[in-house]
């Protein structure tokens, strides 16, 4: 083999690992959508960091309970005082309700659907609405992040799924944002 063919087979594998690397998160997801409608949750968990991704909804319905506690407490009075008793409690629950939510039949619903709620259904339950109305965009964020938007027309919230590089290619999810969660 002459040097320029050596070059050239060089350049090529450069370009096509080059390729892989910037495509993989868009490789990750179509394997989390397709394991996801099959039902299969030992090949959608490989993609799942799931103690990130509690830590991440526990903030967040913390950072709601607290927005919420701060509402009831303004008005005074022993109806904002049982609002407020409400919400401690609600507080008190944040892991109850995280522990339920992130199951891999629900992260995986939720991923079909763009929605993020722990009711009903296990494994192979029937999702419900048609996925096809779901508008998808993506948003990358440096080398390491890819953030995937998801929102139906008729609901005009959108819950976001975050991906985090971990190593040369492989992508993990980390987070889900819920609509109408202040971010810092």
């Amino acid at each position: 083999m002459s040097s320029r063919t050596i070059r050239i087979l060089i350049v090529a594998a450069a370009l096509a690992l080059g390729g892989y690397w910037y495509w993989s998160p868009y490789w990750a997801l179509y394997s989390m959508k397709t394991a996801a409608e099959k039902q299969d949750a030992e090949t959608f968990n490989e993609h799942v960091d799931y103690p990130r991704l509690r830590e991440s909804l526990k903030g967040q319905f913390a950072s709601m309970m607290g927005a919420e506690l701060a509402k009831s407490t303004q008005g005074g009075g022993l109806e904002s005082a049982g609002a407020a008793l409400g919400s401690m409690l609600g507080v008190a629950m944040i892991d109850g309700i995280v522990d339920a939510m992130v199951r891999p039949e629900v992260v995986m619903r939720a991923m079909q659907e763009a929605r993020m709620t722990a009711k009903g259904g296990g494994a192979g339950a029937p999702a419900s609405g048609s996925k096809s109305d779901i508008d998808w965009s993506f948003e990358r964020r440096g080398v390491d992040k890819l953030v995937v938007y998801g929102s139906k027309a008729s609901d005009n919230e959108r819950i976001g799924a975050v991906l985090e590089r971990s190593g040369f290619a492989t992508w993990k999810l980390t987070e889900i944002r819920l609509p109408d969660v202040k971010r810092r």
